[in-house]
């Protein structure tokens, strides 16, 4: 089935255009409001948001029913058996569910959950090298680069999906082809972002066929 590559939005405009017009998935924050008919491959948790609540986030899941959703992460006081309690009930509204261990190893993650590895800089990161989660049966990738993301890929774990939001930003002055380089002359935003989500979709899928 190969890997999902997702991206967020804040709302509707080029950037939501470009994503569905793509071969990637689009996303929200549960905090924001969906702006389509159609649900979202993605529902993300508000980390950056310190009034952020779990109860929110699960009215915004059951809501939205989307492919995919995460649930807090294993940090900060919360526990393995209080964050499984959380995805459990956000599993009754989602397909899939990623929980990201930051306080406990990925190999207490029970199995029916996605794991989430995290590449990118939240705030908060994950202590445990990326050969620690080669037991993971599904892995979802958090954040970073392309560059970043493909090098774990190719280190042959269980990744089925991953999300960032780096080619957002690129394509705000060029694209992604394999690397960063400039658009053709009379490319806007919106197809620079449409063209860089292919490319990495075909990129992504090609080191796992």
């Amino acid at each position: 089935m190969g890997i999902d590559v997702i991206m967020t939005i804040a709302g509707n405009g080029d950037t939501a255009n470009a994503i569905r017009e793509s071969d990637a998935n689009i996303g929200i924050e549960s905090s924001k409001t969906w702006p389509f008919e159609t649900n979202p491959h993605f529902v993300d948790f508000p980390f950056t948001d310190p009034n952020a609540t779990f109860q929110d986030h699960l009215d915004a899941v059951k809501t939205l029913s989307p492919n995919l959703t995460v649930a807090p992460d294993i940090e900060s006081g919360r526990d393995v058996s209080e964050v499984t309690e959380q995805a459990d009930r956000l599993l009754e509204h989602a397909d899939d569910v990623i929980l990201v261990p930051k306080d406990c190893h990925p190999r207490e993650i029970p199995n029916r959950f996605r794991v989430g590895l995290t590449i990118g800089s939240f705030g908060s990161m994950a202590p445990w090298g990326i050969w620690e989660y080669r037991e993971c049966e599904s892995i979802h990738l958090l954040g970073g680069t392309p560059t970043q993301q493909l090098s774990v890929i190719d280190h042959g774990l269980n990744i089925d999906s991953m999300d960032s939001y780096t080619l957002g930003v690129r394509a705000k002055y060029g694209m992604w082809d394999g690397k960063a380089v400039d658009a053709p002359d009379g490319w806007d935003y919106e197809r620079r972002l449409r063209e860089s989500l292919n490319n990495y979709n075909a990129a992504v899928n090609a080191e796992t066929a």
